[in-house]
This record gives structure tokens, C-alpha cells and sequence, in this order.
């Protein structure tokens, strides 16, 4: 087994209270003309399953007695649920959510800062994590890699 990193002191759940922040006061000091009230609602709905989602994956990870503290070594690969759907289903639901919340903020920099929270997951964590669960699981981790998609 290879060292572990050491786990960043910023998780995803702050970058994610972050974003949320800028994405209201982006929202709030930079809007642009009102969107149509189903364009709204759509948000409404975005945050919904965004919100289900994570918390769908984050209950599969306790089920399975694993570790979900990014960049931990795992005990156990999930595979099942939402994670047949996508390998990192707890980060897409934050992205729907911040996605919804984006445009119901009616900011074209609220949607910036969407675009930006998905880069830093994606280096800081998402990669990172793959490498740990294929030094942890091999074989099992690559065949998974190759059945479900990284994101949606």
C-alpha cells in the first residue's frame, strides 16, 4: 500500500459553503435581467436532487462502514446505487445543487463560480482519490473505472 496524502483541512462540504456564498452574493451585487419563473423553479428542482443525491451516496458509505473523508483510505468499494450511475455521486449532487442555486441567483458569475468549484473537486480531490482507490483496490477499482463514468 502507498502513503497516504495527508487530507486537506478544506473538505469539499466548505468549498461547496463557499461557493453557495459567492453564488448569493453574486446573485445579490451582479444579476442580470430576471430569468422566466420555470427557469427558477428548474433551480429549485436542480438543488432537490442535487441535495438527495449526495445524501444518497453519503448513506451507501455509511451502510458500508467505509470511510468518507476524502483522500482516507477506503475499507470497502461502493458500487451500488447511485454510485451504478456515477463514480462521484456526492460531488455531482453538490454541483446540481450549486447549479440550481446558480440560477435562482440570476448571475452569469454565479455560474462562474460553479464552473470553478468543479475544477478545484476535480484536482484536488476527484483525481487524487482515484489514485488512492486504485493503489487500495486495483483490478477492482480499474474494472469500475472502465463500467461507470466519473461524473454522470
Amino acid at each position: 500500500m502507498t502513503d497516504l496524502p495527508t487530507p486537506p483541512k478544506i473538505l469539499p462540504p466548505h468549498y461547496f459553503v463557499l461557493a453557495l456564498m459567492g453564488i448569493g452574493l453574486a446573485g445579490w451585487l451582479l444579476p442580470v435581467q430576471p430569468l422566466p419563473a420555470a427557469v427558477r423553479w428548474s433551480g429549485v428542482l436542480m438543488i432537490l436532487i442535487g441535495v438527495g443525491v449526495a445524501m444518497a451516496g453519503s448513506r451507501l458509505f455509511a451502510s458500508a462502514g467505509t470511510n468518507i473523508i476524502p483522500l482516507t483510505r477506503s475499507s470497502t468499494l461502493v458500487t451500488c446505487g447511485v454510485f451504478r450511475l456515477s463514480r462521484n455521486p456526492m460531488y455531482v449532487g453538490m454541483i446540481a445543487a450549486l447549479g440550481g442555486a446558480a440560477l435562482l441567483a440570476q448571475s452569469l458569475w454565479a455560474g462562474l463560480i460553479v464552473v470553478l468549484f468543479v475544477v478545484i473537486i476535480r484536482q484536488r480531490f476527484v483525481l487524487r482519490e482515484e489514485n488512492l482507490l486504485t493503489a487500495t483496490f486495483g483490478a477492482q477499482y480499474s474494472a469500475y473505472q472502465h463500467e461507470v463514468r466519473r461524473w454522470i
